[in-house]
C-alpha cells in the first residue's frame, strides 16, 4: 500500500490530518468522522510494522498487509467522505 512513497508516510500523513484538524478545531464539528479516520491510521500503521512481524508467520504476512490495507483504506474512504458532508452540513 504506497500512496505516497510508502505506508510509513501515509501514517504520517493520516495523523498529522487529525492533528491539523483537532488544532483548527474542526474534530469538534465531525468527532465520529475523525474516530473512523484514526482507525483507518492504526490499521495503516500495522501494515507498515507487519514487515518486523513477518518472521513470526511469513506466509500470512502479504495476506496481512492486503486485508488490513483495504480495510484501512475503506474506513479513510468512509470517514473523508462522512465527514466532509457533515462540515458542509455545519457551515
Amino acid at each position: 500500500m504506497a500512496l505516497f512513497g510508502g505506508a510509513w508516510d501515509a501514517v504520517v500523513v493520516i495523523f498529522l490530518v487529525l492533528v491539523f484538524a483537532e488544532y483548527m478545531k474542526v474534530r469538534a464539528k465531525a468527532s465520529k468522522q475523525f474516530n473512523w479516520i484514526a482507525a483507518s491510521g492504526l490499521l495503516v500503521l500495522l501494515v507498515a510494522a507487519s514487515p518486523w512481524l513477518g518472521g513470526v508467520v511469513p506466509t500470512a504476512q502479504s495476506g496481512a498487509e492486503m486485508l488490513f490495507g483495504i480495510i484501512a483504506w475503506i474506513l479513510l474512504l468512509i470517514g473523508t467522505l462522512w465527514g466532509a458532508v457533515e462540515l458542509l452540513k455545519s457551515k
